[in-house]
């Protein structure tokens, strides 16, 4: 049976986004469209994973990946990118609201 897939992919590369990360989370999850994934990026020291793998474990759509090298935004970009299965991919920064 083909995989049910979602429309849009949404790559979330963090680095220390604890003070914008809830906000950006429920901006994204507000959409009125919901056929899309989340995939989250991050190298971040301060509480993001903590708050990233609550928002992971309450909804199926994100994809919470933490890596404890930093490797720069670009490679967040990047590794966001691999994980995408969708046929629309967007970026969104994490203190874009």
């Amino acid at each position: 049976m083909p995989e049910n897939k979602p429309k849009i992919t949404i790559g979330l590369p963090i680095f220390n986004g604890e003070k914008f990360i809830r906000s950006r989370l429920e901006n994204i999850l507000s959409q009125t469209f919901q056929d899309f994934e989340i995939i989250i990026y991050d190298n971040s020291n301060d509480s993001t994973p903590k708050i990233c793998r609550e928002y992971a474990q309450n909804d199926d759509r994100i994809d919470y990946v933490h890596e404890n090298k930093r490797s720069g935004w670009i490679q967040g970009f990047v590794n966001v990118m691999k994980k995408a299965r969708c046929e629309f991919f967007v970026v969104a920064a994490v203190d874009d609201l």
